[in-house]
């Protein structure tokens, strides 16, 4: 018998453990017979396990951070014609992920994301474009072993809009605009502020009398598909300054998939003020 095949076979009964496998001593005899027999007719199958192979295998997720914010800027762009252009920037945080083998080896490995995105390789970048929780799964394999391991990812959201100037509505000296506050599903809060600011093209705010001072009205919308769920008022009022910014906030009672935004009214004609809104959600 060959040196090799008589310690593939005292490595199989050392790693099966006590009870994995009984032999009687005919039965250890025609074992050692059968490797024998493949040997001298030249099969060498029982040759492949080796001592790589036959070790458990523990794969394990390696990654730069669990946590990571995506930033979005947008800007309406409007040359006068009321037929705005937006202008969007977003960094989407760059996830950097590396399989560790624990234990064995492996030939290839298998990563799904859960946001529908997958790829293989020992080290990968992703991003998720959408903000939420996410828990990313590793696959090891090397043939006869799997191995796998998972991580939960968190992505919050960062962002800024400068909306144009309000603009007439149906009513004659009406005015709005709307601010889309891109949240997705799962959200636990959401937090920011919103500016108004004199842009001169009428007149000053601290300027005009009691009667005609500029106005605002700030209302949070909660919408469920397309329909209206609930409108919170969160600023109603006149001011005498060039600049008003009115904070706002909310957390979710429950687990819909609502989408919010905020919309900015005024009552007077003459109310030209752009719009500045920046906020953070959290997820």
């Amino acid at each position: 018998m060959k040196k090799v095949t008589l310690m593939i076979f005292l490595g199989l009964l050392t790693i099966s453990g006590a009870g994995a496998y009984t032999f009687g001593s005919e039965g250890i005899e025609n074992l050692l017979n059968d490797l024998q027999n493949s040997e001298d007719n030249g099969d060498t199958t029982n040759d492949i396990i080796l001592d790589d192979e036959v070790k458990d295998l523990d794969v394990q997720i390696l990654i730069n951070t669990n946590y990571g914010i995506n930033d979005y800027d947008m800007e309406e762009v409007d040359d006068g014609d009321n037929n705005e252009e937006e202008v969007v920037e977003e960094i989407l945080y760059s996830f950097e992920f590396r399989a560790y083998l624990a234990e064995g080896n492996a030939s290839s490995y298998y990563w799904d994301f859960g946001d529908g995105n997958s790829d293989e390789g020992m080290e990968i970048t992703h991003q998720f474009t959408k903000p939420g929780k996410y828990e990313v799964t590793l696959k090891a394999t090397n043939g006869l072993l799997d191995s796998e391991d998972k991580v939960e990812i968190t992505v919050d959201f960062d962002g800024h809009t400068i909306s144009d100037n309000m603009e007439c509505t149906c009513a004659p000296t009406a005015k709005e605009t709307t601010i889309d506050l891109k949240i997705e599903e799962g959200i636990q809060e959401f937090y920011g502020e919103t500016t108004v600011t004199h842009d001169g093209s009428s007149e000053d705010c601290t300027q005009r009398n009691i009667l005609q001072q500029c106005h605002l009205r700030v209302i949070l919308e909660i919408y469920d598909g397309t329909s209206l769920v609930s409108d919170d008022i969160l600023f109603d009022d006149t001011f005498d300054t060039n600049s008003i910014t009115v904070n706002f906030s909310h957390k979710p009672t429950d687990e819909n998939n609502y989408t919010y935004q905020l919309r900015l009214e005024t009552d007077q004609l003459r109310d030209w003020h752009k719009p500045e809104t920046v906020w953070f959600a959290k997820y």
